[in-house]
């Protein structure tokens, strides 16, 4: 685990974005102590979001749980 000031990593950003990226916890200290992680983001195509609506089983366990809490 790594742990940076905010200009710390402010002077490394694409080394410490592709540590990130390669699975290294990567946490910055924000001037008040808080500390905030870095992580990967995985994409999904447009295409491969669309078909995830094709689902018929998955359709109606949403309608049910949407149904469930008006």
């Amino acid at each position: 685990m790594k742990i940076l000031s905010v200009a710390e990593a402010q002077k490394q950003l694409n080394s410490v974005c592709e540590e990130a990226a390669a699975g290294e916890v990567v946490r910055l200290q924000l001037t008040n102590g808080t500390l905030v992680q870095l992580s990967p983001v995985s994409v999904i195509s447009a295409a491969d979001l669309a078909a995830s609506y094709d689902d018929p089983e998955w359709a109606q366990f949403e309608n049910h749980c949407g149904k469930s809490s008006d």
